[in-house]
């Protein structure tokens, strides 16, 4: 089912995404993370970028040119783009958000979710970055 037959509205898209977050998701990642954005926010980020059929820049970009939308998801600054590609990967492997994307799934086709063990979507790890040269 495409995003923007649901709603034709990104505000109500994102409001939608950010409630679902905030009862899915603890605020932040880590109990020392920065506190820049919170995992709700960074959820409905690319939930804006499915709806836009854009890429993570330019969601990005979308974001930073439409005050609207920042205060609607309640960023006081848009994040860099790879902010919200990583956020994205980390937060498609939870297994929460595995429940959450696979609820429409259950209710348009009548099967019941696959149970853990079997994802719907890709989760590789994150590894860090390794650099070519010494210092």
């Amino acid at each position: 089912m495409n995003m923007s037959t649901i709603s034709k509205s990104p505000r109500k898209v994102a409001l939608v995404a950010l409630d679902v977050g905030k009862d899915a998701l603890s605020p932040y990642w880590y109990l020392s993370s920065p506190k820049t954005f919170t995992q709700p926010q960074l959820f409905a980020c690319p939930v804006l970028k499915e709806f836009f059929k854009a890429d993570y820049r330019g969601i990005a970009g979308i974001l930073a040119d439409t005050s609207s939308l920042r205060e609607a998801i309640g960023l006081k600054k848009v994040s860099h783009w790879a902010t919200l590609q990583k956020a994205s990967r980390r937060l498609l492997c939870n297994a929460t958000v595995q429940r959450l994307l696979d609820a429409p799934k259950a209710k348009t086709t009548g099967k019941r979710p696959p149970t853990s063990g079997s994802r719907s979507w890709p989760c590789w790890p994150i590894a860090p970055i390794t650099w070519p040269w010494r210092r």
